[in-house]
C-alpha cells in the first residue's frame, strides 16, 4: 500500500460479518427454504436475498472500501468513528429485516413495527457510512480515475437503500395506499438493479481498476472515463424508468429495457480492458486471487447479455432467476471470495510482520495461505454455482438442492482457509518470536504505517 496508508481497524470485522451472512444464505438454500419451483418474492426467498445483498455483498464491499478508499485517493477518510457503529447498525437492522420477513410469513401483527425499525436502522447506518466514503472519494477524486466510478456506485447505494426502505414499510402493511403498493410491485426490478448492477458492480469495477494492475504488475487501465460515462447513463436511465413507473408502468418497463441494453457497453469495455491488462502483465505466474477471478469475469460476461436477451424475449421467471444466480454467486461472490484470498493474508502480513522487517525472519505473503487447498475449494465453488443455476433453469428442485449444498460446503471451506490465514496457522513458528504480536481475528490492533 502507498506510504502513509494505515490499516482500517474494522475491515476484518466487516469481512467476518459478511462471510457469516453468505454462509447463512447458502445454508438456508441448502435446507430447502427456497427452490426453483418457489416464487422469488415470498418471505423466505426475501430472507435469503437480503442476507446475500445487504449481509454478504454490502458488508464485504463497505469493508473493502474502508481499507482501499485511502489507497485510491492517497488521503485518509475524514473519520473512523462511524465504522463500528455503522457495522453494528447494519447487522442489527438486517437482523430486524429478516425477522420482519419471517413475521410477515406467519401473519404476525408485529411485522409492521419490526419492518419500520429495520428500515430506519438500515437507512441511518448505510447512508452514514456511505457519506464517509463519498466524502473521502470526493476529496481525492483527481488522484485516480477509479474514484468517480466508486462515487457512482455509492450514489446507486443511496437510491437502493431509499427504495428498499419504501418497499419494507409497504410490504409490512404499514401503508396500504394503492398507488404506493402498485409502484412497489412494478419497481422491484429497479431496486434490485440499482443494488446489484449499480452499487455492487460499479464498486467492484472501481476498486479493481486500482488493485488488479497492482496485483498483476501491469499498466494502469485506461478506459474508466468511457465506463464511467456509459455507466452513469445506464444508471440515469434506470432512474428515469423508476420515476416513469409511478405514472406509466409500461413506459418504465421500456426505459428499463433501454438501460439494460446500454449497460452492456461499460461491462464490455471493462472486460476488454481486463483482457489486455492480463496479457500485458509482468507477473506471468498468476496468483490465486487473479486466476480465481477469471471464472467470475467470464460469468459476468455471460450473465449481463443473457439478461438483456431474456428481457427482450420475455423469458420465463426461472430463466431470470438462473441468470441472477450466475450474476450474484458467479460474478460478485466469486470475485469477492477470490480477492479475499489475497486481501486477508495481505492485510494480516502487514499487521503481523510489517513492523518486524529487518529485525528477524519473516514469512512470504504466500506462506500465510494454503494456496493449493484454497484453489481446489474455489474450483468446486464455481462448478457448484453453474450447476445450481442450470438446475434453476431446468426447474429441478432436487438438483438445485444438491448443487447448492456442495456450494455451501466449498464456501465454508474457503472461510476456514481465511481464518487459518488470519491466525497464521500455516506460518512456521520460528517467524513468530518476540516482539511478534498475534493479530486479533476481527480487529486491527491499532493504526499502523
Amino acid at each position: 500500500m502507498p506510504v502513509g496508508t494505515t490499516l482500517s481497524r474494522w475491515t476484518m470485522a466487516y469481512f467476518g460479518a459478511a462471510l457469516f451472512f453468505l454462509l447463512l444464505a447458502e445454508s438456508l438454500l441448502s435446507a430447502g427454504l427456497w427452490a426453483p419451483s418457489s416464487a422469488v418474492a415470498e418471505p423466505h426467498a426475501l430472507i435469503i436475498v437480503h442476507s446475500m445483498t445487504i449481509g454478504w455483498l454490502g458488508l464485504l464491499m463497505i469493508g473493502a472500501l474502508l481499507q482501499f478508499t485511502p489507497v485510491l485517493t492517497g488521503l485518509g477518510l475524514p473519520t473512523g468513528r462511524l465504522d463500528l457503529p455503522c457495522l453494528a447498525g447494519t447487522v442489527a437492522g438486517l437482523g430486524l429485516l429478516l425477522c420482519g420477513f419471517q413475521l410477515i410469513d406467519v401473519g404476525s401483527a408485529a411485522a409492521g413495527p419490526v419492518m419500520v425499525a429495520a428500515s430506519a436502522v438500515l437507512l441511518a447506518s448505510l447512508l452514514s457510512i456511505a457519506s464517509v466514503l463519498l466524502s473521502g472519494l470526493w476529496r481525492g477524486r483527481a488522484a485516480h480515475a477509479a474514484s468517480p466510478l466508486v462515487m457512482l456506485a455509492i450514489a446507486c447505494l443511496a437510491v437502493t437503500v431509499v427504495l428498499g426502505s419504501l418497499f419494507a414499510v409497504t410490504v409490512s402493511g404499514v401503508t396500504a395506499t394503492p398507488g404506493i403498493s402498485a409502484f412497489v410491485v412494478n419497481a422491484l426490478p429497479f431496486h434490485a438493479s440499482f443494488g446489484l448492477a449499480g452499487w455492487m458492480t460499479f464498486a467492484a469495477i472501481g476498486v479493481s481498476y486500482k488493485l488488479l494492475p497492482m496485483f498483476l504488475l501491469s499498466q494502469e487501465m485506461q478506459k474508466s472515463p468511457f465506463i464511467r460515462g456509459t455507466g452513469a447513463f445506464a444508471a440515469i436511465t434506470l432512474g428515469v424508468a423508476t420515476v416513469s413507473t409511478i405514472f406509466e408502468p409500461s413506459l418504465g418497463q421500456r426505459v428499463f429495457l433501454i438501460g439494460s441494453l446500454f449497460f452492456q457497453l461499460p461491462i464490455a469495455a471493462y472486460l476488454a480492458e481486463l483482457f489486455l491488462t492480463y496479457r500485458a502483465r509482468r507477473r506471468k505466474a498468476l496468483e490465486l486471487n487473479m486466476s480465481g477471478s477469471l471464472p467470475a469475469f467470464v460469468l459476468l460476461g455471460l450473465s449481463v447479455p443473457m439478461f438483456a436477451v431474456a428481457l427482450v424475449g420475455d423469458a420465463a421467471p426461472q430463466i431470470f432467476a438462473a441468470i441472477a444466480y450466475l450474476f450474484v454467486f458467479g460474478w460478485l461472490t466469486g470475485l469477492g471470495l477470490s480477492q479475499l484470498l489475497k486481501i486477508v493474508p495481505f492485510l494480516t502480513w502487514i499487521e503481523a510482520f510489517g513492523p518486524l522487517l529487518g529485525r528477524g525472519p519473516t514469512p512470504r505473503l504466500a506462506d500465510l495461505l494454503n494456496g493449493r487447498r484454497a484453489a481446489a475449494w474455489l474450483s468446486i465453488f464455481y462448478l457448484a454455482v453453474v450447476a445450481s443455476a442450470a438446475a434453476i433453469a431446468a426447474g429441478s428442485d432436487a438438483g438445485f438442492r444438491l448443487a447448492v449444498t456442495v456450494q455451501t460446503l466449498a464456501t465454508a471451506a474457503l472461510a476456514i482457509e481465511l481464518v487459518l490465514a488470519r491466525r497464521l496457522a500455516n506460518v512456521a513458528p520460528v517467524t513468530r518470536g518476540a516482539p511478534f504480536q498475534q493479530p486479533a481475528l476481527f480487529v486491527a490492533a491499532k493504526p499502523q504505517r
